[in-house]
C-alpha cells in the first residue's frame, strides 16, 4: 500500500459518506452508493444457466462478487445467496476499486477475499471499503465507549469478522488505550 494511503482513505470515505448524507457513526449503504453513481448491480439469481447454479452457492469457493467492465462504465455482479452482511462488504470492496480508478479486466471476489487484482490495488480496496463500512471516527467513538465487536457489527450492519478487523486495525482501540494510560499516569 502506498505511503499516506490510509490517511487519504479516511478522508475519502468521510467525503463519500457525506455525499449520501451519512456521518461516521451509522451504517454505509453500498447499494445506495452504487445507485447514486449509476453503477448497475446484477444479482446472480437474476441470471440463468448452469454456471449460475455453481456460482450461486452460500459456502465454499462460490463467487462473492465481480466488477465487470461494460462499455465506458462498470457493473457489479453479486452473489445474492450470501448473507447480507457479506454482500455489503463485497459491494463496498468492489465500489472501492471503482472509486480508486483501479485498472482491471474482470475483478472476481471469492470468499477468500481475493478478487484477482492483487497487490497494492487489493490492499487499497480492502482499506477503503473498511473505512466506508466502519470509519475510523465511528470506531473511535465505539472504542471510547468500550463497545464489543458485536456492538460494532450490529451498529454498522457488518459481519463480526469485519467489525473485529476494523475495531482492531483502524487503530481506534490502541489510541483509546494509550490515552487512558497517559491520563491515568498523569493523575498519580
Amino acid at each position: 500500500m502506498r505511503r499516506g494511503f490510509k490517511a487519504e482513505a479516511k478522508r475519502l470515505a468521510l467525503e463519500l459518506r457525506a455525499e449520501l448524507g451519512l456521518n461516521a457513526h451509522g451504517p454505509f449503504d453500498p447499494y445506495a452508493f452504487a445507485d447514486e453513481y449509476g453503477i448497475r448491480v446484477i444479482r446472480l439469481s437474476e441470471l440463468s444457466g448452469p454456471a449460475r447454479d455453481h456460482l450461486l452457492q452460500r459456502e465454499g469457493s462460490a463467487l462473492s462478487g465481480a466488477l465487470i467492465p461494460i462499455a465506458t462504465g462498470v457493473a457489479i455482479l453479486e452473489n445474492d445467496a450470501q448473507p447480507l452482511a457479506r454482500r455489503r462488504t463485497t459491494m463496498s470492496h468492489e465500489l472501492a476499486h471503482v472509486v480508486l480508478a483501479h485498472e482491471f479486466g474482470v475483478s472476481l471476489a471469492a470468499d477468500e477475499r481475493k478478487c484477482g487484482l492483487g497487490g497494492a490495488q487489493e490492499e487499497e480496496a480492502d482499506w477503503l471499503s473498511g473505512e466506508l463500512l466502519i470509519p475510523y471516527e465511528g470506531a473511535l467513538r465505539l472504542a471510547r465507549a468500550d463497545a464489543a465487536d458485536e456492538d460494532a457489527a450490529k451498529l454498522f450492519q457488518v459481519s463480526l469478522a469485519v467489525a473485529r478487523w476494523r475495531m482492531n486495525h483502524s487503530g481506534a482501540r490502541t489510541v483509546v488505550r494509550r490515552t487512558r494510560t497517559k491520563w491515568s499516569g498523569a493523575r498519580r
